[in-house]
């Protein structure tokens, strides 16, 4: 049996069946209409229980049309009887991609994306002597803050010395795209390497990674940064009577610890939190939730916008980078560690946020700096890789010319990288 056969059966997790989804919403949606009323994907398709019953298998629009919702969950946030409909439409996009119709062109600078983060190039595991925990910053706050995501793990330093630091992908794009078997092998592959090092506790940045390791590392206790930072000493920055409007990710809806610890950070750096009809539990996506923006840009936009005019002008706060960057494409928009390390220009829309392709080269610096001021007693650059499958609608020539595409832009990204610092 190969690592990737092994790795498969040992550690692949129990789900439900796409069957068993659309018998559980079917019998326990009562169509009351109160997620269609806040949802624009279920107003164009209909409530759960109409979704479930009129679903056929193999026809296009089952194909495409669970890749139209955000995941988000709203719907089982604002349910009275707690219906869950995300993991039915998880399931209608794991049958698709199983029948070999959801590897769709839309999704393939994302699938790009994410490949990258789990390279050779761009991935680095840090673990000091006596390591047993470690930040896991993800993708999208190293690439757009890598100064930001290195001051931060070295406040985080001072409260957890043997800290480490793994710059990798949680494969979270995998995971909600449908492709589970990928996500299932290369998300344990690196889950068993960090159990095999003594790591126990995974601190991230982006409730994203956050609800990966919860999910599927139920071995490691995992929890965002802000709770450990709201627990001790905030960096030494200006102080501000700002009032702003704070944006939580919809991948922390239940997060009730890190909303409050969000919250309690904001408010030690002087600023007030305006009241929002849509927060916490009830937040709504940014736009960028499920890829959607990927099929249906003008679905994405709409939650964007929605957000948006909610905050009636205010400046917006986010604790997940991507919903940072999303917003922020519309109005002022900073991620909390922007507040903590760069208050001044955080609050003027200052800050120096890096952009694609800009964000590489600012991941492969961070990296670079790190291995060169980090002493470590373990370290790895993952090389491990599933077999590359040819399904659906990518066919090899454009799969060959996509990878020589992309060879041709990281190597002359790489060339102009030599000649930065840091």
């Amino acid at each position: 049996m190969t690592h990737h056969s092994q790795l498969k059966k040992l550690l692949t997790p129990i789900r439900s069946t796409l069957t068993d989804q659309l018998e559980l919403i079917s019998s326990h949606c009562c169509q009351c209409q109160t997620c269609v009323s806040q949802c624009t994907f279920l107003a164009n398709y209909g409530d759960p229980k109409k979704i479930a019953d009129n679903y056929a298998p193999g026809e296009m629009n089952s194909f495409t049309m669970p890749f139209e919702c955000s995941l988000c969950e709203l719907c089982t946030a604002i349910c009275p009887h707690g219906v869950n409909p995300k993991e039915m439409f998880l399931e209608m996009r794991r049958e698709a991609f199983d029948q070999g119709e959801a590897n769709l062109p839309e999704h393939r600078n994302l699938r790009h994306f994410e490949k990258r983060g789990t390279s050779k190039r761009f991935s680095w595991y840090a673990l000091p002597e006596d390591c047993n925990t470690i930040f896991f910053p993800g993708c999208a706050l190293s690439g757009s803050r890598s100064e930001i995501t290195l001051k931060t793990f070295e406040q985080l330093q001072k409260t957890i010395p043997m800290i480490g630091i793994v710059l990798d992908c949680c494969m979270k794009p995998s995971h909600d795209l449908g492709d589970e078997e990928k996500f299932n092998v290369m998300f344990n592959e690196m889950k068993t390497y960090l159990l095999a090092h003594g790591i126990k506790t995974i601190l991230t940045a982006c409730p994203n990674c956050l609800n990966v390791f919860s999910t599927y590392g139920t071995e490691f206790e995992s929890r965002t940064i802000y709770e450990t930072l709201e627990l001790h000493n905030l960096p030494t920055t200006t102080k501000s009577t700002e009032t702003v409007a704070l944006h939580d990710p919809c991948t922390a809806r239940f997060n009730v610890s890190a909303q409050n610890a969000v919250r309690n950070i904001l408010k030690r750096q002087g600023l007030t939190v305006t009241k929002q009809k849509h927060s916490k539990t009830t937040t709504l996506c940014c736009g960028e939730g499920g890829a959607v923006n990927c099929i249906s840009p003008l679905l994405a936009e709409n939650w964007c916008r929605k957000r948006v005019e909610a905050t009636q002008g205010q400046q917006i706060v986010s604790y997940c980078a991507g919903c940072t960057q999303t917003l922020g494409k519309k109005t002022r928009t900073s991620h909390i560690l922007d507040l903590l390390f760069a208050t001044n220009s955080a609050l003027t829309g200052q800050v120096k946020v890096a952009k694609a392709p800009l964000t590489y080269f600012k991941r492969l610096r961070l990296k670079k700096y790190l291995q060169s001021h980090f002493q470590v007693a373990t370290s790895r650059e993952r090389t491990f890789q599933p077999p590359l499958k040819q399904t659906g609608r990518t066919t090899k020539k454009v799969a060959q010319k996509a990878f020589l595409i992309g060879s041709l832009l990281m190597t002359s990204l790489i060339l102009v990288l030599k000649a930065w610092t840091l």
